[in-house]
């Protein structure tokens, strides 16, 4: 049987999300702006999905749940929709944010800055500091890294925004943060919050940004008004509905962190010279499901295709281009030795991995590095 722990890049649909799906379509397929009865049970089951979400960020009185296609388009509507705003003024953006986050950054009219990472992959908060201004217009920080597992000081952050620039806008994109790490929106003083349903066993194809009730933000797709007329276009019902059932169906207390300490302990004992990438693993500071780890002299690809003819299937810490190496840019401003970031995996874990899993994939990592650790690229 295949072992996958790329989770962070997707995950497999949940039961309760594919026959919510399959009711929807076949039964519940009234578009919810119509206004016979069918269609307002399909409105109603819109207004249970809002509700779910926000109850699971704690977010604020009277804030909002906007649908969208992902968590791209949510984080997209956050940032270039609040830019739209501004007349002027700076973007600060974490180093590891996702291109969905840094690019749209950077394409705002606004003048795009970095904040800087330390070595474990959290934000600098001294720099931070030293970069908020009055006229700082918007904040962006991730809730939890994608490539380390980093959960970031969101609360920190959000006091340093209150002191410094209290008028400015603090977006945090929770993709890989949702349901797998607490998160209190009020608490934070985050302004919008965005989640993707692809990466908690929903379909592709459903995300949604919360938005806070002092938020300023234009929309970027224009059209019949639906979603508040934030995100026009007949709302994909289907995909909602598996969306609101995985919420419900995800088990929040569900062994992650001890199956990735142990997965941890067998590589460890299997490879001597491993080294994490990112909090230690046993943090606070780490996420649950996410664990980094190098395996030098081995190159991130090479080990990662020598695992897939064992069925085992991981994430690559570092990406690969025309054939050339190329280091994460996560990695790169985490400042990690370029032999630890070229031979960089990520494994990342959902709630059904099992013990004998994380035995199965230390197994194959021990066969294939007993192997591959002899040759090393001159």
């Amino acid at each position: 049987m295949p072992i996958y722990l790329d989770n962070s890049a997707t995950t497999r649909p949940c039961e309760a999300a594919i026959r919510a799906m399959e009711s929807c379509m076949r039964e519940e397929y009234y578009n919810p702006s119509a206004l016979y009865a069918p269609a307002l049970r399909a409105a109603k089951m819109l207004r249970e999905g809002r509700e779910a979400i926000l109850r699971e960020v704690h977010a604020p009185a009277a804030s909002k749940v906007v649908f969208t296609s992902g968590g791209t388009e949510a984080d997209n509507l956050a940032i270039l929709g609040r830019a739209a705003k501004a007349r002027a003024g700076r973007i600060l953006y974490s180093a590891g944010e996702h291109p969905a986050v840094k690019e749209a950054c950077q394409l705002s009219p606004l003048e795009a800055v970095e904040i800087p990472y330390d070595h474990r992959g959290m934000v600098d908060l001294d720099a931070l500091r030293a970069l908020l201004t009055a006229d700082t217009q918007l904040i962006c920080c991730m809730q939890v890294n994608n490539e380390t597992g980093a959960i970031q000081p969101l609360a920190e952050i959000g006091r340093l925004k209150k002191e410094l620039a209290p008028l400015s806008h603090f977006h945090v994109d929770g993709v890989q943060g949702f349901l797998r790490v607490p998160f209190d929106m009020a608490a934070v003083g985050a302004d919008s919050y965005a989640l993707s349903g692809h990466k908690i066993h929903a379909p592709k194809g459903i995300g949604a940004l919360v938005i806070g009730p002092r938020a300023q933000i234009a929309p970027r797709q224009v059209g019949g008004g639906q979603e508040g007329a934030l995100r026009s276009g007949t709302e994909n019902t289907p995909g909602i509905a598996g969306l609101t059932a995985a919420i419900q169906a995800y088990p929040r207390e569900n062994g992650m962190r001890e199956t990735k300490l142990f997965l941890w302990q067998l590589i460890r004992d299997t490879v001597p010279g491993a080294a994490v990438n990112g909090p230690a693993p046993d943090s606070a500071d780490a996420a649950p499901h996410i664990l980094n780890v190098s395996l030098p002299p081995v190159r991130s690809e090479t080990m990662l295709h020598a695992l897939e003819g064992e069925n085992v299937y991981v994430g690559m810490g570092s990406a690969c281009s025309s054939f050339k190496q190329r280091i994460s840019p996560v990695l790169r401003a985490m400042h990690t030795p370029q032999p630890l970031a070229e031979s960089a995996l990520r494994f990342s874990l959902c709630p059904d991995n099992t013990a004998e899993e994380m035995r199965g994939t230390a197994a194959a990592i021990g066969r294939q590095y007993a192997v591959l650790s002899k040759y090393q690229r001159r």
